[in-house]
């Protein structure tokens, strides 16, 4: 593609550093004031915001859960094509930024936030009231199949749909040059020079709405967790106060983090998290019932891989139980209002690595990393249940699944310690999710951008401490963070369409011109 037919398309020696170059002022300001139109309605009428994001979270659900279903194998479908065929060799850049493991590091913890924290522990335990592919409910065979469904909704679908796109943002900004990084660049191929225009502006600014939506959900999970450890070793009641102040807590931690940068902040507090994680998985897995641990483990690994498709696949069409509407879709829409987020941030990290690592590390490394947390964590819980030494399943239907996880962890050896550590890593996780996010939106409001760049770290900051100022209005009425979280899947829907815009716009590229950088 010449530059004449997109004028947008320069190299990246021509472009002024970013803390000089001027912000897209419309896609800022449209974005923000999206943001503020919406959470004003829902910090003003609580109940009737509430009322009326349910009635859409059911439509979306129920209405629209098979093309989310649809929408998600298709992602898989494309990134095993992208592995496999013959762009896999292709290389997005010159030369590697990050080592594999802060690469790995920072995926993942960017990726999974706190949901993997809380659903990791007891996602089985809310799975069990359902009878799942025909498993009755409370049998041994119902409880693996919710093992090895929390392992599905975090496995290689979920991870396909956050990089749908990081190989299309990936060769736009490394092989082509292009010293911009936001989504409507992708689109470029379609949409021609209105990608410059208010179709583009359309593009980045639904992505970015759609994205402070969602990150509502990691800060609706992760917050209680951590205010229950802290109430717990500390012998305090879980109340709002203490919400407040975790909330306050983690906005620091991802805003301090966020103005130091890549490399400074989020890739040394990703590399120290990992540490923590992997040292609490192998504690639970030393001290705790390793036999169990390891048999459920290996029966939950083979029953998903026999029954992958059926999961895949089941809407639940005579509407049986609602399973697939309040999970599975749940996540996938999840997943969608993340996506393009992710797909930014896994092509800004990820230069010099080929079409395949960018792939594979994440379908199979992190959904193979997430698949421990529910193995160890997950299992721990399930073993305490089917031995009678704790009804976890009853504290989770009570709505006590922060209380639940502190519980589990009382049966540990050192449990003080094993919560304020757990706590830890959710708190870490959040800031790193959120300061990934604020990179992100930092940099689709910025004109230009070079590979070596990172956005002014005012524009970083500023969307770093506006990520938390809505969740905290929420919490300051004392209104439920669930109604964030319904809210996010609600926004992820005119994502999705943005995000099979850009992969058709890079798929008829690259069939009009093959893959412009020939020595790759």
């Amino acid at each position: 593609m010449s530059q004449s037919e997109h004028p947008q398309v320069v190299t990246s020696g021509s472009a002024s550093p970013a803390a000089k170059s001027p912000i897209r002022k419309m896609c800022f300001f449209a974005t923000l004031g999206i943001v503020l139109a919406s959470g004003f309605p829902l910090l003003a009428f609580p109940e009737a915001g509430e009322r009326v994001i349910n009635s859409l979270f059911a439509f979306v659900t129920v209405k629209l859960g098979w093309l989310y279903l649809l929408s998600g194998l298709g992602s898989l479908s494309l990134l095993l094509w992208f592995a496999f065929g013959p762009l896999g060799g292709k290389r997005l850049g010159e030369k590697i930024e990050y080592s594999t493991f802060s690469w790995l590091g920072m995926l993942f913890c960017a990726g999974v936030g706190a949901g993997i924290m809380f659903g990791g522990s007891i996602d089985w335990a809310y799975y069990m009231k359902y009878s799942l592919l025909g498993a009755p409910v409370g049998s041994l065979e119902n409880a693996r199949m919710g093992c090895a469904y929390g392992m599905f909704h975090w496995g290689p679908i979920c991870w396909a749909i956050y990089a749908t796109l990081a190989v299309p943002i990936g060769y736009s900004y490394y092989v082509k040059k292009a010293p911009v990084l936001n989504l409507s660049q992708v689109c470029a191929e379609l949409l021609g020079v209105r990608a410059q225009g208010w179709p583009g502006m359309v593009v980045d600014i639904l992505f970015m709405a759609g994205l402070v939506g969602g990150s509502a959900t990691a800060l609706g999970l992760g917050v209680p967790i951590v205010a229950a450890a802290i109430a717990s070793v500390a012998g305090l009641k879980a109340s709002f106060s203490l919400q407040c102040l975790t909330l306050a807590g983690v906005t620091l931690i991802f805003s301090v983090t966020s103005y130091l940068g890549l490399k400074k902040g989020m890739c040394r507090l990703s590399d120290f998290n990992v540490y923590l994680a992997l040292s609490l998985l192998a504690f639970v897995f030393l001290v705790g019932p390793t036999l169990f641990l390891t048999d459920m483990g290996i029966s939950s690994l083979g029953l998903l891989a026999s029954r992958f498709i059926s999961m895949a696949t089941w809407i639940d069409p005579a509407g049986e139980n609602g399973f697939t509407q309040a999970w599975t879709v749940f996540y996938y829409a999840w997943f969608v209002a993340y996506a393009p987020f992710m797909s930014i941030f896994i092509a800004k990290i990820s230069r010099g690595r080929t079409v395949r690592q960018v792939v594979l590390g994440p379908v199979f490394i992190a959904s193979l990393g997430c698949g421990c947390f529910y193995m160890i964590f997950g299992d721990f819980g399930l073993h305490l249940q089917l031995t009678g030494q704790l009804d976890v399943v009853n504290m989770v239907a009570a709505g006590s699944g922060a209380t639940a996880i502190m519980a589990i962890a009382d049966f540990l050896p050192f449990p003080a310690l094993y919560k304020l550590v757990f706590a830890a890593v959710t708190a870490i996780c959040m800031a790193t999710t959120f300061d990934a996010v604020s990179f992100a939106l930092a940099a689709t409001t910025t004109r230009t951008l070079s590979p070596d760049e990172e956005p002014a770290r005012w524009n970083r900051l500023f969307w770093a401490i506006s990520l938390g100022l809505l969740p905290t209005g929420i919490l300051f009425i004392n209104g439920p963070l669930s109604v964030l979280q319904t809210a996010s899947i609600v926004v992820g829907l005119p994502v999705l369409c943005v995000l099979w815009l850009g992969v058709a716009s890079f798929l008829a590229e690259h069939h009009r011109t093959g893959w412009a950088d020939d020595t790759a």
